[in-house]
């Protein structure tokens, strides 16, 4: 069975600017969210985004998918739980799942390529990452209705 347990939690609080004229969060804004979610989880798991840095990678979005489910609405605290879906030899597929207070908003996924920073080439995630990543626990599909699974 697999584990459900996500490779981190996120929190952000809903401010103004993140709503649309009817008071909820716009859209736009749940791929800022997954984004911020998915560099806390690589700091969390790695010590500092910094150490991809050091070792002369990075990660680029190459592909996303957000599926809404309910609204939320300023000053309310989404909850971000991520899990590392899939991870292959140059991508990592991070898995999101956003509540407020227990109700499910917003589920999606981020597909990365890790790339060389001198070179801007995409290159194979390095083997003490790999590790950190694959003891991750292992990714779980949420309760609720999800986000599309990225093709392979």
């Amino acid at each position: 069975m697999a584990d459900a347990r996500p490779a981190h939690v996120h929190r952000v609080r809903v401010r103004p600017v993140d709503c649309d004229r009817q008071g909820i969060v716009h859209a736009s804004r749940y791929a800022v969210f997954f984004e911020a979610a998915m560099v806390e989880t690589l700091r969390s798991l790695l010590g500092s985004y910094k150490e991809l840095e050091k070792h002369g990678i990075d990660f680029v979005m190459a592909e996303t998918s957000i599926r809404y489910l309910s609204p939320a609405r300023f000053d309310d605290l989404l909850r971000i739980a991520v899990r590392v879906r899939t991870l292959g030899t140059t991508t990592l597929t991070m898995g999101f799942d956003a509540d407020v207070d227990g109700t499910p908003v917003a589920t999606g996924w981020n597909r990365y390529v890790s790339f060389g920073t001198p070179e801007l080439r995409s290159t194979p995630i390095p083997a003490d990452f790999r590790k950190v990543l694959e003891r991750r626990p292992a990714a779980a599909r949420p309760v609720t209705r999800s986000a599309p699974a990225p093709r392979s």
